[in-house]
C-alpha cells in the first residue's frame, strides 16, 4: 500500500503550530469552522501578510498536517518541498488521467516520474493496473483539498461523531 504522508514529525510539528493558532478550533481539531471554514483578515502579528483576508479550510487538522502537499492558509507551514506551481502541475495531471481505462505510455512515464519525485528514489514503471490505480488514489488523497475540497470533509468522520456527541449533549 502507498503512503506519502509526512514523516510523523514533521505531522507533529505541524499540528503543534495549528494547536497554538487563534484560529484553531479545539472542540472539533479543526482549522475554524468545521468543514466551512471562513474567510479571516490576517493580523499585525502576521506581518508577513498583514490585511491578507483568507480563508480557513475547515479541515480536520490530524489528517490534513499528514499529507505532504497539504499547506496551512495562514502560511504557517507549507507542502512539504514542493513549490505551488509543482502542485499545481501534479493536481492538473492528475484530473487529466482520473477515471481513465487506460493510460498511454508518456501519462505512464509522467506519473511513475511523479512517483519518482515524491519518494526521492528512481520508480520503475508498472504496468499492473491495480499498482496504477492505487498511485492515482494516493496522490489524489495527498492532493487533499486542492484536489477534492470534499475529499478530507469526506474521510472526517471522527469530526462528524464529535459533533453529533456535541449536539447531543447540548440537550
Amino acid at each position: 500500500m502507498l503512503n506519502f504522508n509526512v514523516l510523523p514529525k514533521i505531522r507533529n510539528e505541524r499540528f503543534n503550530i495549528c494547536k497554538s493558532c487563534k484560529f484553531f478550533n479545539g472542540t472539533f481539531g479543526t482549522c475554524g469552522t468545521p468543514i466551512i471554514g471562513e474567510y479571516i483578515e490576517l493580523d499585525e502579528n502576521t506581518k508577513k501578510h498583514y490585511k491578507e483576508k483568507i480563508q480557513l479550510c475547515g479541515c480536520v487538522m490530524r489528517i490534513k498536517t499528514k499529507l505532504r502537499f497539504a499547506s496551512c492558509p495562514a502560511h504557517k507551514w507549507s507542502a512539504e518541498n514542493f513549490s505551488a506551481n509543482e502542485i499545481r502541475q501534479l493536481t492538473d495531471f492528475v484530473k487529466s488521467i482520473d477515471g481513465k481505462s487506460k493510460l498511454d505510455a508518456d501519462q505512464l512515464r509522467t506519473l511513475f516520474n511523479w512517483k519518482s519525485k515524491i519518494t526521492n528514489k528512481p520508480e520503475q514503471i508498472s504496468q499492473c493496473g491495480s499498482c496504477i490505480r492505487d498511485l492515482i488514489t494516493e496522490l489524489k488523497k495527498q492532493l487533499g483539498d486542492i484536489y477534492n475540497p470534499d475529499l478530507l470533509k469526506s474521510e472526517a468522520h471522527e469530526l462528524e461523531i464529535q459533533m453529533q456527541s456535541l449536539i447531543r449533549s447540548k440537550k
